[in-house]
């Protein structure tokens, strides 16, 4: 009864640390393209990073352009110049985009924080079971 007693506040104890975490995970920058020589700098809930300073650097890594983006997130640089753009927002949040490729979308959030949870679930369910019949 005590190791049984011992796991459900195992988890309860997980369960306390990781929810509280979740609000952190809403603000992850992104970088979009919206056409040649412009960008838009936002976060995955949509809203604009209104106080991100995006830098475009060439193919040989020399920077061709620095700027802060405007009230909407947008950022104009030198078309067919600009290899590779970086954006931070001075508050912690940087995102990269190589010009040309697809923009990286995030992990839907609640479901990558549920199989992580149940990983470590099932590792703790295995490890007491092993230790308990032993």
């Amino acid at each position: 009864m005590f190791s049984r007693t011992l796991l459900i506040l195992a988890i309860l104890a997980a369960l306390a640390l990781i929810l509280p975490v979740s609000p952190v995970f809403a603000h992850l920058m992104l970088i979009e393209p919206v056409e040649e020589g412009r960008v838009r700098v936002a976060f995955d809930d949509g809203s604009a990073a209104r106080h991100a300073e995006v830098v475009a650097f060439s193919e040989e890594g020399e920077e061709i352009a620095r700027g802060d983006v405007d009230r909407e997130g947008y950022f104009r640089f030198p078309p067919g110049e600009a290899a590779y753009l970086e954006a931070d927002d001075g508050f912690g949040h940087r995102a990269e985009y190589v010009v040309g490729e697809e923009a990286h979308q995030a992990l839907p959030r609640v479901p990558t924080v549920s199989a992580v949870l149940a990983g470590f679930l099932l590792t703790a369910g295995i490890f007491h079971y092993r230790v308990r019949n032993k």
